[in-house]
């Protein structure tokens, strides 16, 4: 008996796999833009209060620099 892929077997042809895991990915995509986004915007001032006025990397730079 020859090997029938699953894709096969369910009756819809691998453009429609292709499309539903293309669909899949985005929604992912999206919720993860979506997560990521409100924890950036609710954590930004928190995070601007805590470092130092000059960075410092930009100081250590300067040091090297000289």
């Amino acid at each position: 008996m020859p090997h029938r892929s699953i894709i096969v077997k369910t009756g819809h042809g691998p453009g429609t796999a292709i499309a539903v895991l293309m669909v899949g990915l985005m929604a992912v995509g999206i919720v993860f833009v979506v997560l990521g986004s409100s924890l950036y915007f609710s954590e930004q001032p928190a995070d601007q209060r805590a470092l130092p006025s000059p960075p410092a990397r930009s100081t250590h730079d300067s040091k090297a620099a000289n």
